[in-house]
Order: structure tokens, then C-alpha cells, then sequence
């Protein structure tokens, strides 16, 4: 099964609905710049943001490469 990364550069309010179907979607989002003030609902994967914090679905700049890298397809949006 290929593996697509979604990185989402806007919030999910602003995005036009023809660029990103969440309920379609399958594969881990990363949510990157004003996207991570709004809240995102998605069920095709795991949503990650950047950050420096050690918590939960939060990746640092190393492993974001480290995922761009393991998966077939990434998508920015």
C-alpha cells in the first residue's frame, strides 16, 4: 500500500474543497503554519503538527524530513 503525507499550510476553513477531502483522504496529515490554529477533523490517518514539544503527535523538523522521505507521495496543500 503507498503512503501519502498531506502537509497542510492553511487552515482546513480556507481551503477550496476541491484540493482536499479529509473524508476521502487516507495517509498521516502534518499540519505547518496557520493551519495549526484552526481545528481539523480527519479519520484517513494520523494529524501531526511541528513543534518543539515532547508530546503526542507533535514532530520536530528531523522527523518531518524522516517522513517525507519514508512515504510515496506528498501532497501540500
Amino acid at each position: 500500500m503507498k503512503k501519502t503525507l498531506y502537509l497542510l499550510r492553511k487552515p482546513a476553513d480556507r481551503l477550496h474543497p476541491g484540493l482536499f477531502h479529509a473524508s476521502e483522504s487516507k495517509g498521516d496529515v502534518v499540519l505547518l503554519e496557520s493551519a495549526l490554529d484552526a481545528g481539523f477533523s480527519y479519520t484517513g490517518g494520523t494529524i501531526w503538527s511541528l513543534g518543539t514539544t515532547d508530546s503526542d503527535h507533535v514532530l520536530s523538523y528531523e522527523t518531518l524530513l524522516k517522513k517525507i522521505f519514508e512515504s510515496d507521495h506528498t501532497v501540500v496543500i
